[in-house]
């Protein structure tokens, strides 16, 4: 994924251009009131150096290099700062401007940075006195503090252009990866039951076939709609998320147990469910009759539903619990007690589940009325459980 650079880029372009287009008329100067040929090579190589020393100084993405080594290039570009004054005079005049942006930029944040700034204005006052006139010392003063801080003040506005796009490049990945989690997350929670349903039906009408066509085709039938809720679920997947019923889930799996020989026994009824609440234990029923044809032998089911201080609570439980691996166990390899703990905790539920006389419990609480968006990816906490 690749993001738009032209901000970063208009940043740096125009902080180099303004320092450099300052190193251009400086040799201008240079070469209209100097005619010394050797003296004026020699400016423009120190020129050179010293804008060298200056980009390195003030480009973002030499952070941690110049934290390593800025203290050393600050002393470089110091000397190559002073050193030519007394040949060149005024016409050298703002280059100590230019270093002392690069010491606020280098010792960015630190009180020495300020010192170091004002020390420096204070030693071209100095410098400036002993040669040229007051007002040539004032210019020298003035320009060495102003070009300081605008050389500051473009490398701060640079850094934070290319913080931005820094953090908007996270950003971006950190959706799509919530996005991955969630389309994977829902795929598990959403078909995980449809299949199995569908596997379950197709291998009972195979059954059938030929001893009892009638009781077959029926089983064909629901296996098709299955199928189709299954594709509906695929669809609603990529586009986001769909309420579900809890009531019609729980015709549904009632169904599929039928099928499986598994005497199913409900007790309580779900109620009038605010659309997202409902959604959330539809799920959660989904999930748990997917563990119970998967990990168990079961024959038994019973289904609860309840309420308590205002919290919803649904409760699952099934025998034919191998000692060996528990549904839990199986269960936590795949991610469906996860993506199910995960989701509850999102809005304020809760997710227990425990394993004894060859039973499995499982029991969830919801509050009765949700609020805030639906829940999408994170890190998954564990559920709780206990053998």
């Amino acid at each position: 994924m690749e993001l738009d650079r032209t901000g970063p880029r208009l940043a740096l372009f125009l902080t180099a251009a303004v320092q450099l287009g300052y190193a251009l008329m400086a040799i201008l100067n240079l070469l209209k009131w100097h005619h010394g040929s050797l003296g004026l090579v020699s400016a423009v190589l120190i020129l050179i150096a010293f804008f060298g020393l200056q980009l390195f100084h003030c480009n973002p993405y030499t952070a941690h290099l110049r934290a390593r080594i800025g203290p050393w290039t600050l002393a470089l570009q110091a000397a190559l700062a002073y050193a030519p004054l007394p040949m060149f005079g005024v016409l050298w005049g703002g280059f100590g401007g230019f270093l002392s942006g690069s010491v606020l930029v280098v010792l960015r944040g630190s009180a020495l940075a300020w010192i170091l700034f004002v020390l420096n204005a204070c030693a071209v006052f100095g410098l400036a006195v002993a040669r040229f006139t007051l007002v040539e010392s004032l210019y020298l003063t003035l320009a060495t503090v102003v070009i300081g801080l605008m050389v500051h003040g473009l490398t701060r506005l640079s850094d934070i252009v290319v913080e931005q796009y820094r953090l908007r490049h996270r950003a971006a990945w950190a959706a799509v990866s919530g996005e991955r989690l969630r389309f994977a997350r829902d795929l598990h929670d959403l078909l995980g039951y449809s299949l199995s349903a569908i596997t379950l039906k197709s291998e009972l009408t195979l059954r059938k076939v030929g001893v009892d066509d009638d009781h077959a085709r029926k089983e064909l039938v629901e296996t098709l709609n299955i199928a189709r809720q299954a594709l509906a679920d695929v669809r609603a997947v990529a586009h986001g998320y769909r309420e579900m019923s809890v009531v019609a889930e729980l015709r549904s799996v009632t169904g599929v147990l039928n099928a499986a020989g598994v005497e199913t026994a409900i007790e309580g009824e779900p109620g009038e469910l605010d659309p997202r609440t409902g959604t959330i234990l539809a799920i959660v029923l989904r999930e748990a009759v997917t563990n119970l044809l998967r990990h168990s032998a079961a024959r038994r089911c019973r289904i609860e539903f309840g309420e308590t201080d205002g919290r919803l609570w649904m409760a699952i439980s099934n025998d034919g619990v191998e000692a060996e691996v528990s549904p839990v166990e199986a269960d936590l390899c795949s991610g469906g007690l996860g993506n199910l703990a995960y989701r509850l905790g999102a809005v304020g539920g809760g997710l227990i589940s425990t394993t004894e006389w060859g039973w499995f419990h499982l029991r969830v609480v919801v509050p009765a009325r949700l609020a805030g968006p639906w829940p999408t990816a994170g890190r998954r906490p564990t559920p709780h459980h206990a053998s």
